[in-house]
């Protein structure tokens, strides 16, 4: 069981830099381009980047209570945790930057940022921890 959830949070990792770079790009697109709503196809990219950041956050903390702790052989272990949380939580906390569709361009601005700091977070995360194959 151990073995199957290290390798899931392990290639769980690539789609979390997947979503974030795009969802993140995909939206400064949209909000250079003066857009006024938030497109459905978007919003649903970012519920999936979203709750993939989550899930991922799972995994790490099910790593954890299973005695295990990311493998950098440094002192500086801990803060793979930060940046987990981070990518756990970057997208939730956005939404108390938003304005819940008042302004929706200043939203798009707020999740592309969110999206692109979840990249960021979880491109250090990996530096800081990588995990090892079994």
């Amino acid at each position: 069981m151990l073995d199957v959830i290290i390798k899931l949070h392990y290639l769980n990792l690539f789609l979390i830099l997947a979503l974030g770079l795009i969802t993140g790009i995909w939206g400064l697109v949209l909000y250079f381009m003066k857009k006024t709503t938030i497109n459905g196809p978007w919003r649903i990219a970012l519920i999936i980047t979203a709750a993939d950041g989550l899930l991922q956050g799972i995994f790490g903390v099910t790593l954890l209570l299973l005695g295990q702790r990311p493998g950098t052989g440094t002192d500086l272990y801990y803060l793979h945790y930060v940046y987990g949380g981070i990518v756990a939580l970057v997208i939730p906390v956005a939404l108390t930057y938003a304005t819940g569709g008042k302004k929706p361009r200043r939203d798009i601005l707020v999740f592309s940022i969110a999206a692109l700091i979840l990249f960021a977070a979880g491109f250090r995360a990996w530096m800081t921890g990588p995990v090892h194959w079994p």
